[in-house]
């Protein structure tokens, strides 16, 4: 039954108990209580005294990809600086309060306890969890409270933005707007089918029958399970080592009046039934559990509530943690984040191993692979025998598949063209996807950038490239259900250019950007503001480039998963390397800025990506001598450091 609580009535309850918390000033004392759906189902939720308590520490001592979160693990002993890989023993201050003084040195300073304050709204110096989400009409919390800890795991362990579809696990399950439930349910269904992106399919309140995109399962974030937690201590100790935390609780009705403060609740005011939230920190000074909830921002601070420990049964019921380890981000998350030949997939045991393909003797393509584990690099398989530059990589909603094109050796009497091959993950074999692009005399002479759009599902190949009469030509692949995917021209632009690249990027707004190498040495910008529109040539910057660019759009200045991030740009000058960047590439008056210098020897960029391990930029770069060679910059002080020489072009 609807309350008949009146805003008078419980502040003076509120009064009474001498409260930590507060109701909105601006409501009358007449004001009768406001109220939302929950969908916590009471008799669903997993009392602690029915959980056996699990050892934590087996997932403290995992080699996390986060470096802020391995650097509290190394200060609280869990893992020892000695036993990691060199690329990641570098050191970072954390300025958050602990249990113990944070020294700035990798040294570890022992004891296990977890820090005294924890919130991953802003944590490190940076945002992990995407905007407050709304459940609208629908008891479907339980569901918020599942993909909302899947969602905040993948940006947490692989440091990049990733919104999930609640509705793509509501629908999927079959369940209606009215449908009650618990985590476990969510969760298991996610384990079996993974998460897909509201593109995919959108969360919706209408119980319309469920029919994702073709493409789902190239969509999907993966997730291999989840864990149970009975203890309190070991729940903190869990935010404060791998993330926040699936919970739920009993609704008493002057909850949904909160407005700030720590909440303790008024049992006298009323069950409203079951809710299930996100707590995403905790502060030991408050006594408090910090709580994200699903029903927008106009409830509590932001969306967000200071939930007194014990409070509500909240303690008294089971929570539910996702180990960093366990979930595995689809293409879709990462499209914008790699280009060249290099790219970081979600294999290996803790997905997010590096795949590389370059050129090899006999014009044929190598595959190189580096494990997530140990770091290092190996050989794969070789193929083909025409490929005349190393190619441009993706991978696909086509069930994850690697795709990649590149300019090919001289084919008689039609010159060089451009070559499509995929490896088909469902199969485990390579598939030649043919021969496109321009014909002699207006031939293809320069790298391609080859990435999947967003338009139709599967989304359409794009390919930019330049031909032999120094103009850029932009091809396209028509991917949607039940058409012929033959590759069709769609413009031609620019002159003067001496050099395409890997650097074709689509912006949030769907414009497509591009950058080449003109004749005269300077890099340029071309822009397509929508499909159907002209490109336009926009600024140019740098000179003396005679090597082609690799572009990515990173997680710097992506304050949220609605905001594009930096672009990020390496090139080889001279024997060097610069990176560029350039910030809110939105906005076409932004402009570049060269941050540094780095390497020796080097001919030409192969392959930029921001990779799982923190923010890091990751280079491969071709010497001059025809090795490769691997370079990445720290993200706690963006110095850049030398990586191994791993292998070869040209033997």
């Amino acid at each position: 039954m609807p309350s008949t609580l009146k805003a008078g009535d419980l502040r003076q309850l509120l009064a009474k108990a001498n409260a930590k918390w507060t109701i909105d000033e601006k409501l009358k004392d007449t004001d009768t209580v406001p109220t939302h759906p929950t969908g916590g189902d009471l008799t669903k939720f997993v009392k602690v005294s029915a959980v056996p308590r699990v050892d934590v520490t087996p997932f403290f001592k995992t080699v996390t990809s986060n470096p802020y979160l391995l650097q509290r693990r190394i200060d609280q002993g869990f893992l020892n600086l000695k036993d990691l890989p060199i690329e990641l023993q570098n050191p970072i201050v954390l300025k958050e309060p602990g249990p113990t003084p944070l020294k700035s040195n990798l040294q570890p300073i022992g004891g296990g306890g977890g820090g005294s304050a924890v919130d991953w709204r802003n944590r490190f110096g940076w945002p992990w969890l995407t905007k407050i989400k709304d459940q609208g009409g629908c008891e479907s919390c339980w569901v918020f409270s599942a993909v909302g800890v899947v969602e905040a795991m993948v940006r947490i362990e692989h440091t990049i933005w990733s919104l999930r579809s609640e509705g793509d696990v509501h629908d999927g399950l079959g369940v209606g707007c009215a449908q009650t439930g618990g985590p476990p349910t969510a969760f298991n269904w996610m384990q079996a089918n993974g998460v897909a992106d509201p593109g995919c399919w959108p969360y919706e309140q209408s119980n319309l029958p469920y029919k994702p995109t073709a493409d789902r399962d190239g969509r999907t974030v993966k997730l291999s399970g989840y864990t149970t937690l009975s203890n309190i201590d070991d729940q903190k100790a869990w935010i404060d080592n791998v993330g926040p935390l699936s919970a739920c609780f009993t609704v008493y009705n002057d909850f949904f009046w909160y407005s700030s403060g720590v909440y303790t609740a008024n049992p006298s005011t009323g069950v409203a039934g079951g809710h299930c939230i996100v707590i995403v920190g905790y502060d030991d000074s408050l006594q408090a559990w910090l709580v994200r909830n699903s029903w927008n921002t106009g409830w509590g601070m932001a969306g967000y509530c200071w939930f007194g420990h014990g409070q509500a049964d909240i303690d008294n019921n089971a929570k539910y943690g996702v180990p960093g380890a366990n979930v595995n981000p689809d293409p879709w998350t990462k499209r914008r984040a790699h280009n060249g030949s290099l790219y970081e997939s979600g294999d290996g045991q803790l997905n997010r191993n590096f795949e590389l393909w370059t050129l090899a003797p006999g014009n044929a393509i190598r595959h190189y692979w580096r494990d997530g584990v140990s770091l290092q690099w190996s050989v794969a398989e070789t193929q083909g025998n025409d490929c005349y530059a190393s190619p441009c990589v993706t991978g696909t909603t086509y069930n994850r598949n690697f795709e990649y094109v590149y300019e090919t050796t001289s084919q008689g009497a039609t010159g060089c063209r451009l070559h499509h091959r995929y490896f088909d993950q469902a199969s485990g074999t390579w598939g030649d996807g043919g021969l496109f692009g321009p014909q002699e005399p207006d031939d293809v002479e320069g790298l391609a950038g080859f990435i999947q759009g967003n338009y139709n599902a599967p989304g359409n190949f794009e390919v930019v490239v330049r031909t032999g009469n120094g103009t850029l030509k932009h091809w396209w692949r028509a991917n949607g259900p039940g058409g012929p995917m033959t590759w069709s021209q769609s413009a031609q632009f620019g002159s003067d250019i001496q050099l395409s690249a890997a650097s074709l990027v689509q912006r949030f707004d769907d414009g497509l950007d591009v950058i080449c190498v003109t004749a005269a040495g300077a890099m340029q910008r071309y822009f397509r503001p929508s499909a159907g529109a002209a490109w336009q040539a926009c600024e140019t910057f740098a000179r003396g480039v005679s090597s082609p660019p690799v572009m990515i759009a990173g997680q710097y200045g992506a304050t949220d998963e609605t905001v594009m991030g930096n672009y990020e740009l390496c090139v080889a000058v001279d024997g060097v390397i610069q990176h560029w960047w350039k910030g809110s590439p939105e906005n076409l008056a932004s402009i570049w800025t060269m941050s540094t210098t780095f390497g020796e020897n080097v001919k030409q960029v192969l392959g930029l990506i921001q990779s799982s391990f923190g923010f890091d930029l990751e280079v491969i770069a071709l010497l001059n001598d025809g090795t490769l060679q691997h370079y990445w910059r720290y993200s706690s002080d963006l110095s850049w450091h030398a990586g191994p020489i791993f292998g070869s072009t040209v033997s």
